[in-house]
């Protein structure tokens, strides 16, 4: 039985122009030294005061990984900060959508680390 569109052996050979416009491409990780100056000039660091959280719209129901690393990030750094009454808060707030079982026993996790840090803090 043959193929009448040429199956497996139906392959296209390239002409000797198209062999010439692949040399004349530039690497795509190619950058010159006026467009790496000018970027180097225009470049901040991007500085965190912990107001990542603000941007998160909770609940939300089966977040995406996104999403999740974006809420753990936010609850982290409030953690980081010592803003341990906002970051329960949060984790509080996110615990009310449905999550799938790995992600809540973070936060679940987060929470519980939250609320030692609060009572250690009140008892001293």
């Amino acid at each position: 039985m043959e193929d009448d569109d040429g199956g497996l052996f139906n392959i296209e050979v390239s002409s000797g122009n198209e062999a010439g416009n692949e040399s004349e491409k530039v690497p795509r990780d190619f950058q010159s030294e006026e467009d790496f100056q000018r970027q180097r000039a225009e470049w901040k660091p991007k500085v965190e005061a912990g107001e990542l959280w603000r941007s998160l719209n909770l609940p939300m129901d089966n977040p995406s990984k996104a999403e999740s690393q974006t809420i753990l990030h936010s609850i982290e750094e409030l953690y980081f900060f010592k803003r341990y009454e906002e970051a329960l808060k949060v984790v509080g707030e996110a615990l009310q959508g449905k999550l799938n079982e790995g992600f809540r026993k973070t936060l679940v996790d987060y929470k519980t680390r939250c609320q030692k840090k609060i009572h250690n803090t009140t008892a001293s």
